[in-house]
C-alpha cells in the first residue's frame, strides 16, 4: 500500500513538472506562431507589391512551422482534456503521462523550427535574390511599388546624414506605407557600401513586445554566437549587447512597434552626437512616438486622390481600366473604397488586373460594400486577404 502510495506521489510530482512543460510549448508555440507570421508579412509584401518568388527554403519553413503551430495546439488541448478529467487514478494519470511525453517532444520540435526561422533573403527575381531581415536590397523600379512615398523616404534618408537627430519616428494609419519607406531606406543603406555604419540592423517587433526575441535578433546580427548566450539573464544578455554596440555605428529599424521599447533593458545604446548611430521605428501611435523619445517625427497621411487613382491603374493596368466606360466608372469608386491606403490600393488593383467585365467589377465593388467600412487597423493584411479571395 506504501509503495503504491510513494508511486502514485511520484508521478503527481512528475505531472507537475510536464505542466511546466506544457506552458513552455504554449508560450514556444506562441513565439514560432509570431515568426511565421512575421516572415509570411515580409514575404506577402514582396510578392504583392513586388511580385518576386519566395526562395523554396522560405516556403518549406513556412509550411512546416505552420503544421507545428496546429500540431501544437492539438496536443495543449489534449493536454487540458487529459489533466481535466483526470481523478488520480494510476490510469487516468498513466494517460496523461503518455500526453506529457509527447508534449516534450513538440516542445523540441518547435524550438527547432523557430531556431530556423531567421531568414537573411526570402524572395528572389530572375536570379537575383533580394531579402527580407537586414538584407533587404531590391532590384525592383521604386516608383512602380512607391507612388507618394518617395518624399517621406528622402526625408528619413537625411536625418540618417546628419547628427542632431537619433531617434526617428514613422507613424500613421496601417497600410498607409510605413513599412516599405522603412524598407526603402534600410535598401538603399545597405546597396551604400560605404555608408559609415558598422551593422544594419532590422527587428520586427510586433504587438506581442518580446524583449527577448528582440535581444536575440540584434546579437545574431551583430555576429554574437556564444552558445553560452541561451543561458545567459536579460541582463547580462543587455550587457554584452551594449558592450558590442557602444564601440561601433549603427542604424537599428525597429517595424511594427505598438508599445515602448526599453531600449536601455535591450541593450541598445542611446544614439547621441558622439557615436552618430540611429534608431528609426514604425508605429501607428503617435503616443509611442513620445514614449520613445523620438527627436524627429514624421507621420505618414493617406495619399490624395490623384496620386491614389494613379496607383490604383498602375497596378490594375491602364487597359484593363479603360477596356469599357462602365469598368472606368466603377473601378473609380473601387480605388475610392481603397481611402488612399498604398497597400490596399496595390493589394487590389492587382486582384482585379484580370477583370475584363463591367459584371466582375461591380462584383467587387459589391464585396468592398460590404466589407467592415474601413481599412484601418490590425486585420488590414488578413483583411484584404479575404476580399481577394472573394474576387476569385
Amino acid at each position: 500500500m506504501g509503495k503504491d502510495f510513494k508511486s502514485m506521489v511520484t508521478r503527481c510530482i512528475y505531472v507537475g513538472k510536464e505542466n511546466g512543460n506544457a506552458k513552455k510549448l504554449k508560450t514556444m508555440t506562441e513565439e514560432l506562431r509570431d515568426l511565421h507570421n512575421n516572415v509570411m508579412k515580409r514575404v506577402k509584401m514582396y510578392e504583392d507589391q513586388q511580385k518576386l518568388k519566395r526562395l523554396e527554403k522560405v516556403q518549406v519553413w513556412l509550411r512546416q512551422s505552420d503544421a507545428a503551430i496546429k500540431e501544437a495546439e492539438e496536443m495543449l488541448m489534449m493536454y487540458v482534456s487529459s489533466s481535466s478529467f483526470s481523478n488520480g487514478s494510476t490510469v487516468m494519470i498513466s494517460s496523461s503521462h503518455k500526453v506529457d511525453k509527447k508534449i516534450c517532444k513538440m516542445l523540441k520540435e518547435v524550438q527547432e523550427i523557430k531556431s530556423r526561422g531567421t531568414f537573411d533573403v526570402v524572395v528572389e527575381n530572375s536570379g537575383v535574390v533580394v531579402g527580407g531581415g537586414s538584407m533587404m536590397v531590391s532590384t525592383v523600379d521604386r516608383d512602380d511599388q512607391t507612388v507618394g512615398l518617395e518624399a517621406v523616404s528622402g526625408l528619413v534618408w537625411r536625418c540618417l546624414t546628419v547628427d542632431n537627430t537619433g531617434i526617428i519616428g514613422l507613424y500613421g494609419v496601417e497600410g498607409v506605407g510605413k513599412t516599405t519607406v522603412l524598407t526603402q531606406v534600410n535598401n538603399r543603406l545597405l546597396q551604400h557600401k560605404s555608408n559609415g555604419f558598422d551593422f544594419v540592423i532590422w527587428v520586427f517587433v510586433s504587438k506581442n513586445l518580446n524583449l527577448e526575441k528582440i535581444q536575440d535578433t540584434i546579437r545574431e546580427k551583430i555576429g554574437f554566437l556564444d552558445r553560452s548566450w541561451t543561458s545567459k539573464t536579460e541582463e547580462e544578455r543587455a550587457g554584452k549587447i551594449f558592450e558590442i554596440l557602444s564601440k561601433k555605428r549603427f542604424a537599428l529599424f525597429l517595424d511594427d512597434v505598438w508599445e515602448k521599447v526599453d531600449l536601455v533593458k535591450a541593450g541598445v545604446p542611446s544614439p547621441d552626437g558622439q557615436n552618430r548611430s540611429k534608431i528609426v521605428f514604425t508605429t501607428c501611435s503617435d503616443e509611442v512616438c513620445r514614449e520613445m523619445g523620438t527627436q524627429t517625427k514624421i507621420k505618414m497621411e493617406k495619399l490624395p486622390w490623384e496620386r491614389a487613382w494613379d496607383l490604383f491603374k498602375k497596378n490594375a493596368g491602364e487597359e484593363t481600366v479603360k477596356s469599357h466606360p462602365d469598368i472606368t466608372k466603377v473601378a473609380q469608386e473601387v480605388a475610392a473604397k481603397c481611402e488612399g491606403l498604398p497597400l490596399a490600393l496595390v493589394t487590389i488593383g492587382r486582384a482585379m488586373a484580370s477583370k475584363k467585365t463591367p459584371q466582375e467589377w461591380r462584383d467587387a465593388l459589391y464585396i468592398l460594400s460590404n466589407s467592415p467600412p474601413n481599412f484601418s487597423g490590425p486585420i488590414l493584411a488578413i483583411s484584404l486577404q479575404h476580399i481577394i479571395v472573394s474576387f476569385i
